[in-house]
């Protein structure tokens, strides 16, 4: 069936978002086959810029684009996984020492109210506990005062919230709770090598659980 299709701007952009979207909110998961012709007529355009979307998605790492067999959404490795979270721990482990030296009122009155609202929302809210959870970890890079920094780690964006279609469920988490508090007292109290300590052994827990899920997951599915 047709979708209603916005187009913000040109044609191209509109199917890069709106795929992009589509993948990242897991309407299309990890090893679905992207045909062109069935998404151009889906979104009412021709084939040529979902092809171009297509492409652009690739160079970000969502979508895979294989020889002979066309274009699929990324099913990624346990060892890349690793890799990202091991990136992640060593930016979110210094931007954590640097906001304990800088400890900016306003953002830490931010982290700590998404930390709140992680405590309030429903167990079924994935979609909201995953939001949450990012705007804290954002905050936290934010708090670090060092925009290189904050633009490696958004860098990772596109590939966290391919990694999150197995994890939305694990956001909110006691023990994940508990780490994250653990960081913000950390930085509040201006604890610089213990709040570093607490972001990078946070990320690495849940890289572990990410990892365990994971393997399930692939044992579940196959894909060729």
């Amino acid at each position: 069936m047709k979708q209603e299709f916005v187009r913000p701007g040109t044609v191209r952009e509109a199917a890069y978002l709106h795929l992009r979207q589509a993948i990242l909110a897991g309407t299309y998961p990890p090893g679905t086959r992207l045909g062109e012709a069935a998404l151009a007529e889906a979104l009412g355009v021709s084939r040529t810029p979902v092809r171009e979307a297509m492409q652009r998605l690739a160079q970000e790492g969502l979508v895979e684009i294989i020889p002979a067999k066309g274009a699929r959404v990324r099913v990624l490795s346990p060892a890349e996984v690793e890799e990202v979270y091991e990136v992640r721990a060593l930016f979110e482990g210094e931007a954590a020492r640097l906001a304990a030296l800088r400890r900016p009122p306003h953002l830490l009155e931010e982290m700590e109210a998404a930390l709140r609202e992680l405590e309030t929302l429903p167990p079924e809210a994935h979609h909201e506990q995953f939001a949450a959870d990012g705007r804290f970890h954002a905050l936290l890079l934010a708090a670090s005062g060092n925009r290189t920094l904050e633009a490696l780690f958004h860098s990772l964006d596109a590939v966290i919230g391919l990694i999150k279609q197995y994890t939305r469920d694990l956001s909110a988490s006691p023990d994940a709770q508990a780490q994250h508090w653990a960081v913000l007292e950390a930085v509040r109290g201006g604890r610089a090598e213990e709040a570093a300590a607490a972001a990078r052994a946070h990320v690495r827990h849940f890289k572990e659980r990410v990892l365990k899920r994971l393997a399930h997951t692939l044992e579940e599915r196959a894909w060729d």
